[in-house]
């Protein structure tokens, strides 16, 4: 098998995991706390025993979720280390964190979850429709899984439109899709869960932030192989220097449009 063949055959996640990203998502939770905030309060009543919180990286959607649904017991996986080694940090009492790919079964821990919540993480696999079937057979009978991707992100300042453009791209070269919250719904189809709840809520996020974010995310995955390979320096350049006038308030940019598809799905009964 060729290089490119084994990369595109694989779950690589092309943001990073250094210091760069992880402080790329320390503001993603800032941004995205509101809304992810909304939609735990309604599943609180799920009462859970044990909760786990996929691709959890430095842990900041791990303690929202603890915070908000209160299970007994939560735990974040995460293959990066290094995320894992910094959510330890933090972690407050109830919270424990395990270095593991989640696509891998069984799933860490002694007790299978009755509550599993990932958000911004089928985007970056090559096969979420397996993934999701994978977390079905995984959890307890009766299990909920909580989900959060993206269905659209939109701009009508060329910065914005360009940096969606090339991230669209690079992901598409891993077989991964950046609006993969267009497709969730035809995914369950024999993946063992039902949507109880299942809609797209549109966000107004601030351009000034969201350039910052972008930007950060920029810094590390123009490293990328692919990236390298098929993006101009001089272009990667004037897009990162767009980006930062935008976020440091040097030049204006109208609210960016995120359509966030938000999900939640119980297991279904044999």
């Amino acid at each position: 098998m060729s290089q490119q063949s084994a990369e595109q055959n694989t779950n690589r996640y092309t943001f990073g995991d250094g210091v760069v990203a992880a402080d790329r998502l320390a503001l993603l939770a800032a941004t995205y706390e509101p809304s992810s905030a909304r939609l735990l309060r309604m599943c609180a009543s799920l009462a859970p025993r044990r909760a786990i919180d996929l691709g959890c990286g430095p842990g900041y959607s791990t303690r929202l979720l603890h915070a908000l649904v209160a299970p007994a017991a939560t735990a974040g996986i995460d293959s990066s280390a290094d995320h894992v080694a910094r959510a330890r940090a933090t972690a407050p009492p109830g919270i424990e964190y395990a270095v593991h790919d989640v696509t891998v079964a069984p799933l860490p821990g002694a007790r299978p979850p009755d509550l599993l919540y990932c958000r911004f993480l089928l985007t970056h696999l090559r096969d979420p429709a397996r993934a999701l079937a994978g977390w079905a057979a995984a959890a307890a009978g009766g299990a909920a899984l909580i989900v959060e991707e993206t269905a659209e992100m939109s701009s009508p300042h060329p910065a914005f439109r360009r940096y969606y453009q090339l991230v669209a791209a690079l992901q598409r070269h891993y077989g991964q899709e950046l609006a993969v919250g267009r497709t969730l719904d035809g995914a369950l189809a024999g993946s063992g869960w039902n949507a109880e709840i299942s809609v797209v809520n549109a966000l107004s996020l601030p351009a000034r932030r969201m350039a910052r974010l972008h930007g950060l995310n920029l810094a590390t995955w123009r490293y990328d192989p692919f990236a390298r390979a098929s993006f101009s320096t001089p272009m990667l350049d004037e897009l990162a220097a767009a980006l930062d006038a935008i976020g440091s308030g040097a030049a204006d940019a109208p609210d960016v449009r995120h359509s966030m598809r938000q999900m939640v799905l119980m297991k279904r009964v044999r």
